[in-house]
């Protein structure tokens, strides 16, 4: 698991944030409302072609309410190809299915995330001041300012939390972030019943200097997240050691990953030297992360002698 940027793939009503203050969007959707003097005035989050309603004000049921969820297919059309300020190219919904299909006119102001990704829209439905939209533009752009500060306070602490939980030397999990993240998917993938391992990667090479020990080391790193599957886990928990947490089928797959990592080592002509420890597990087994790394720290060390001895290759 490499860590690239801020997550902007979750809902914002579903867990409190302290850099949004919803309330004061509200307050702002209010106004434009009362200005506007709309049927409807809403704030819309956009994620993979679905609209989730973060705040509105409505003068009749129009089901509109916060956390109603939607597709528009020519809103997001819309909000994709837009490449310029100010509004949407988007004048009524085209799509008969939408919560907007009932406005005849919609004001639609894009909203985004600080590093340039569409967050949703600032939409004004069925304006009884629509021949005056240029002079109350203004108001919609001081609302759609406040909105993005909040947003870019909300993903710089998000980075700043990434930050923390991330290895600098390889962009994995740090100890901290593999204790925070790994019980949470052990957690999920004991509800849907799936198989775990984990398996330790140690790298005993005696390098000759700083500079080449965190190239060998950022090195593995990268075999190891080319390796991975999107819901397993991997950390450097300590100087020359990764920890992988990966969700099999069996025991004959977890054997099969360790094996595809030693070969993919070797074909990246990756000169290191390397010992691997592993445990598998069942859904039935209900161990905490810390004893199943345990288990797989003694199968490390014994792994680490016979290879010292000379005797059987981790």
């Amino acid at each position: 698991m490499l860590l690239e940027c801020a997550d902007t793939s979750l809902w914002l009503r579903e867990a409190d944030h302290p850099a949004i203050t919803l309330p004061r969007w509200q307050q702002q959707v209010d106004l434009l409302n009362e200005f506007y003097q709309a049927q409807a005035s809403v704030v819309l989050q956009f994620i993979d072609g679905e609209y989730q309603v973060v705040c509105s004000r409505q003068h009749t049921d129009l089901n509109l309410y916060a956390g109603t969820q939607f597709h528009d297919a020519s809103l997001t059309q819309a909000l994709k190809s837009h490449t310029a300020y100010g509004l949407l190219d988007l004048t009524k919904s085209q799509d008969p299915k939408s919560h907007l299909a009932r406005f005849n006119s919609l004001l639609a102001l894009p909203l985004y995330w600080s590093d340039g990704q569409p967050f949703g829209v600032m939409l004004i439905c069925d304006s009884q001041r629509s021949k005056h939209f240029q002079r109350l533009l203004p108001l919609m752009e001081n609302a759609k300012a406040l909105i993005q500060a909040e947003l870019k306070h909300l993903f710089l602490m998000q980075q700043i939390q990434m930050m923390s939980v991330q290895d600098d030397l390889t962009c994995m999990l740090n100890p901290y972030g593999f204790n925070l993240m790994a019980p949470r998917q052990l957690s999920l993938s004991r509800r849907f019943g799936s198989h775990a391992g984990i398996v330790l990667l140690q790298d005993m090479t005696s390098y000759k200097g700083v500079m080449e020990q965190s190239q060998g080391l950022r090195q593995l790193a990268r075999v190891i997240h080319h390796n991975m599957r999107d819901a397993d886990v991997s950390a450097r928990i300590e100087d020359g050691l990764f920890a992988i947490l990966a969700f099999v089928d069996s025991q004959a797959n977890l054997e099969s990953l360790t094996k595809r990592l030693l070969k993919q080592i070797a074909k990246e002509e990756i000169k290191a030297e390397i010992a691997i420890g592993v445990s598998f597990f069942t859904p039935t087994t209900h161990l905490a992360i810390e004893p199943m790394v345990e288990a797989a720290r003694q199968n490390l060390h014994a792994n680490r002698e016979l290879k010292q001895q000379g005797g059987v290759k981790a």
